[in-house]
């Protein structure tokens, strides 16, 4: 009895010691497996990021291959995340194995953290990377600029463009830049200033941000905004494409310059203000990802930015014109012109703003209020004069319209006084030459 029982002892120590053995052979087999898939998964997350790197340098100025390689972003962090997994829990599962009983290993605790079919997605990931930069270095070939718009094929090649005419009183001043932004393509920036010295009251600045591509028509995507503008900006908007029309583009494509800005108070906001996500709607103009709004369908969709600043009679903007308020009339009379600044911004996206479709902002303080965008051009203008004359030290009033996707503002801001300087030279003058 005493040797069968020793006999059964015997045998069930050989049986785990020979499945001990068995799993560890498994686990070592399993381990090779797993780190071959990590390898190829490595030169996977490799050649998505040459791609990606290598592109980021490169004028994209195909909408379809900027959303490829926002694509392949996602894939090459999918792939990322997942490398580091494995890694981590291959190093876990060695541990663990090194520290664990023989008995552990009758269940076989050791798993391959990583199947055949992620390693084979993500391989056709990077193949598709490297289609992608073929594609995307073959369309950035000067050959296609050759018989575009003048400016745009300097404008691609990174060049900065700036024309300045003076004639009698009056200045006018172009400045186009353009600059490759990762992720957005080409995208530039057009300011044109219009000044008379004369009569500082019809001078006026326009400010356009968009993306590029070959094809585009510069001058002629300013003046297509322009036509969206409200009726109570079609004088200002008419001078300005009228003036838009006769700039001599083939003297414009051969004048560089170094880079600066015109209109100051926009310098510190860039594109990504204007339009978070580049690709947020459709050429034609749908919203993918965004609810469509008013805005988002009324400008073409490379616009990012049309911003407008002129000059209006403080006097004009008011409705005391009928009253019998004649101290209130005088005293409006009297007033220099109030700066006006109108500007859309038809992909604008601002969390905070949602669910406040229209605000008016006083002493930097937003409230509430129940206008239409139709109506904010005019509202901003009588709304500024009746907040200056209860509140004479305030100077800026301003009202935003933010309907979810795109974004409009307006303000009337008292001027400067450099302004009431140049009025008084002009008085002086005009009695001298009386």
């Amino acid at each position: 009895m005493a040797g069968m029982v020793g006999s059964a002892v015997v045998q069930e120590t050989v049986s785990r010691i020979t499945s001990y053995l068995f799993s560890k052979c498994d686990h070592d087999k399993r381990t090779a497996s797993t780190g071959h898939h990590i390898e190829r998964l490595e030169m996977a997350h490799t050649e998505l990021e040459l791609a990606l790197e290598r592109s980021a340098r490169m004028p994209i100025t195909d909408v379809s291959l900027l959303r490829r390689r926002k694509l392949l972003e996602r894939a090459f962090k999918d792939c990322g995340d997942l490398l580091h997994r494995c890694i981590k829990q291959q190093t876990m599962d060695l541990i663990e194995f090194e520290q664990s009983s023989v008995s552990s290993y009758f269940t076989g605790f050791c798993k391959d953290n990583i199947s055949y079919s992620d390693v084979r997605r993500n391989e056709w990931f990077a193949e598709c990377a490297n289609r992608f930069l073929r594609d995307v270095e073959s369309g950035c070939s000067p050959l296609r600029c050759v018989f575009s718009n003048p400016l745009v094929w300097q404008l691609l090649e990174g060049k900065t463009l700036e024309y300045k005419m003076v004639q009698g009183s009056i200045l006018r001043c172009l400045h186009i830049q353009s600059m490759c932004v990762e992720g957005r393509g080409v995208e530039a920036t057009l300011e044109f200033c219009y000044e008379d010295r004369k009569t500082p009251m019809t001078s006026f600045s326009l400010m356009l941000m968009l993306r590029l591509s070959e094809s585009t028509d510069i001058i002629g995507t300013a003046i297509r905004c322009l036509q969206s503008f409200t009726s109570s900006m079609k004088d200002v908007a008419e001078a300005v494409m009228r003036e838009l029309t006769q700039l001599p583009q083939q003297d414009i494509s051969h004048s560089h310059a170094a880079s600066y800005f015109i209109i100051k108070d926009l310098c510190s906001y860039d594109t990504h203000f204007w339009r978070p996500d580049p690709l947020c709607c459709k050429p034609d103009g749908c919203p993918t990802s965004y609810i469509p709004s008013e805005l988002s369908c009324k400008f073409p969709e490379q616009v990012i930015l049309i911003h407008i600043k002129c000059y209006v009679s403080a006097f004009e903007c008011s409705s005391l014109h009928n009253t019998a308020n004649a101290t209130a009339r005088n005293l409006v009379g009297h007033w220099p012109p109030l700066k006006l600044e109108v500007g859309f911004a038809p992909h604008l996206f601002q969390e905070c703003m949602q669910g406040r479709t229209s605000v008016e902002i006083i002493g930097g303080k937003a409230e509430h209020i129940n206008d239409s965008l139709q109506q904010m051009d005019k509202m901003v203008r009588r709304n500024a004069i009746n907040r200056y004359i209860c509140q004479p030290d305030l100077m800026d009033y301003r009202m935003g319209w933010n309907p979810g996707h795109g974004a409009a503002y307006s303000s009337a801001s008292k001027v400067d006084s450099g302004f009431e300087t140049q009025r008084a030279a002009k008085r002086r003058r005009s009695k001298l030459e009386a």
